[in-house]
């Protein structure tokens, strides 16, 4: 089913452009997502051998065997360093040096000729990605609060352990579930338009307190160790 994406899409967040290569190795096609991430239009990437157009001189020939390689049918990936024709947005400075991750594909011209389909990452965006993930696991596995991440629909994605310690069960009992599933009916109607609120205005809802109650089995105090009775 083809529809839009709704915002809070991963390429919201991580800059992705795409170009092609002909089968003389030069650049045939150019998205406007790559003239806007690598600040090199167009007009001047187009019929360009990107080796000499966007490659530092001392690695021209480890990037010709590349290229050599691509069009001859290879798949490749890798990290590719380049130099923009425009001011770098942070710094201001012009020609900077920046770093991509590139994914190459090997494809046909309609004349069945070698051609390749590229889509470049950026890697800063990459990895600043990775580390939100990793921090976010660290988060849901060692918190001793208990968090719970709701989808779009209102759905649980995703409970720790400590969550799943209070209300019972194992933390995959509450996957799929909503707020009706671990919240009394009032409290649970009141998440569910905060949760809508937020979603609506972006803004975010703190200081929230709910009520409820727990299973027996997370709040009953164990029994105190002593001599198991015997059996008369």
């Amino acid at each position: 089913m083809w529809q839009s994406s709704p915002p809070g899409s991963i390429y919201d967040y991580i800059r992705v452009a795409s170009f092609s290569l002909g089968p003389d190795g030069r650049i045939e096609r150019w998205s406007e997502r790559a003239a806007e991430m690598l600040g090199i239009s167009a007009r001047y990437a187009v019929g360009k051998d990107p080796v000499s157009a966007f490659v530092p001189h001392e690695l021209h020939e480890q990037a010709r065997r590349t290229v050599s390689q691509i069009l001859d049918g290879r798949e490749w990936t890798g990290l590719v360093p380049y130099r923009t024709r425009e001011a770098d947005e942070e710094t201001g400075e012009p020609g900077r040096q920046r770093l991509a991750e590139i994914y190459v594909m090997p494809s046909e011209t309609a004349d069945g000729e070698r051609a390749a389909v590229c889509l470049v990452v950026d890697v800063r965006a990459l990895r600043g990605i990775e580390t939100d993930i990793a921090a976010s696991q660290a988060v849901f596995g060692q918190s001793p609060m208990g968090f719970v991440l709701f989808d779009t629909d209102l759905r649980i994605r995703r409970v720790n352990e400590r969550f799943a310690t209070v209300f019972g069960g194992p933390p995959a009992k509450y996957r799929g579930g909503g707020p009706h599933d671990f919240l009394p009916r009032s409290e649970a109607d009141r998440l569910r338009a905060a949760l809508r609120r937020v979603l609506e205005t972006g803004e975010p809802v703190a200081e929230m307190q709910l009520v409820g109650t727990v299973p027996p089995a997370a709040t009953a105090p164990s029994p105190p160790p002593g001599p198991t009775p015997s059996n008369p």
